[in-house]
């Protein structure tokens, strides 16, 4: 088993099972003032440019504090990420654990970069990849809220004035088969069509744009409504949010997600500077490369922040509201729910999240992956017993060193 993959299994197993005190016993910490657990209705049974910092200028002086975890629960989180590491060809390793609204331990273990010595720190920002998803589809329910989009608000309502060569068989897919992966797209887009993405210069929303009217003018490859995973759907969203917001996509997730949650550490792209050693290092095998994603797919792969900030979001996912509340009860729930009917056996996909049913969840959890090839992530979410677990690892093959017969594809 992949070790970050086995780390998040051991750290969900014990917490489940309430092994360890620090999850068992009564806390003594309570929900930061201005989060509060509110009713909801539960869901259904080449080298990347520099990172774009978000600043915290605008944040809501209101948002949620960093809260203190349990020492001893930390010492437990660093002695299995130690465990993990101890053989391994990986750099490091952080996990963060969440339950009853607050931090109840985290760590962070290794060095930031191979070859180097400087240690990673709980506070330094680690690559959530794909996990940057769910962040997306909060957006896009803050966009519905506000009047300015539908759930079935359609690709050409929403893009045909910009893009007036959509092809006719995605005219009619809806924000919310974009939201679930039943657009059509293809998981990237046709090696062409990738290849301009990764070589395209100039602000993300100019490469977005001319990503996405590549995309949205050839020919579906699968039938709307038909499931396949798509990075290249969820770099449309970040399109339509920016076109339906008035301002470009990362602006808009700082201004209607992250600023209000106290999420201060975010950005896009490698943390740190590539002439430094300030923040963890993507690897590949165990060797530095300094890499990611193009910016054509911010909305979809491209979010770094601290652990703690990570948990925030989290806590929201969990059923925590910030004051004042970020979502309404009936937008927050549609984001979580599944589309259409999922046997008890199938995962499913909501809007930024797999839905797998787990005993020690109580039922689905909300899961989610992570990878750029050279960055790993992993959340795991239990909705019913409001707990969940998150690691992070700054190397993209979770089994460094090991040699695979076929190319790794990009997630």
């Amino acid at each position: 088993m992949p070790r970050p993959l086995q780390t998040v299994s051991i750290l969900a197993a014990l917490a489940a099972m309430g092994a360890l005190a620090w999850l068992s016993a009564p806390s003594n910490s309570t929900t930061p003032s201005n989060m509060k657990s509110v009713a909801l209705s539960k869901p259904a049974a080449p080298p990347a440019p520099a990172a774009a910092p978000i600043t915290a200028a605008s944040a809501d002086k209101a948002a949620p504090k960093a809260i203190a975890s349990d020492v001893g629960a930390d010492a437990q989180i660093a002695a299995i990420l130690s465990a993990e590491l101890k053989g391994a060809n990986l750099p490091a390793m952080a996990a963060i654990v969440v339950k009853d609204g607050r931090v109840v331990g985290s760590a962070a273990v290794g060095v930031r970069k191979m070859k180097d010595a400087t240690a990673v720190t709980v506070s330094d920002p680690f690559h959530l990849a794909n996990n940057t998803k769910a962040f997306t589809g909060v957006l896009i329910g803050r966009l519905v809220d506000e009047g300015k989009l539908r759930w079935d608000t359609t690709i050409a309502e929403a893009l045909g004035r910009e893009i007036p060569g959509i092809h006719p068989d995605f005219a009619g897919v809806t924000v919310d088969q974009l939201l679930h992966h039943r657009s059509g797209l293809l998981a990237r887009g046709p090696t062409e069509v990738w290849g301009a993405a990764q070589r395209a210069k100039g602000p993300a929303a100019q490469q977005r744009a001319s990503y996405v009217e590549a995309m949205l003018s050839a020919a579906p490859a699968k039938q709307a409504g038909q499931y396949q995973y798509s990075n290249a759907g969820y770099a449309v969203l970040g399109m339509i949010a920016e076109v339906a917001g008035g301002k470009p996509y990362e602006q808009l997730l700082q201004e209607q997600v992250l600023a209000p949650l106290g999420i201060t550490t975010a950005g896009f792209g490698p943390a740190g500077d590539a002439n430094k050693v300030d923040a963890p290092w993507p690897h590949l095998d165990g060797s530095p490369s300094f890499t990611d994603n193009p910016d054509a797919i911010n909305s979809s792969a491209r979010l770094h922040m601290s652990m703690a900030d990570w948990a925030k979001f989290a806590i929201f996912e969990l059923g925590h509201q910030p004051t004042p509340p970020l979502l309404k009860p009936e937008t927050f729930a549609h984001l979580q729910a599944l589309q259409g009917e999922v046997k008890d056996t199938e995962m499913g996909y909501a809007c930024g999240w797999f839905r797998p049913k787990r005993d020690w969840a109580g039922g689905r959890a909300l899961h989610h992956v992570g990878s750029n090839v050279v960055t790993f992530s992993e959340i795991w979410l239990a909705p019913e017993k409001d707990f969940g677990v998150m690691v992070a690892c700054n190397e993209g093959n979770p089994e460094a060193g090991a040699k695979r017969a076929t190319p790794r594809r990009r997630r």
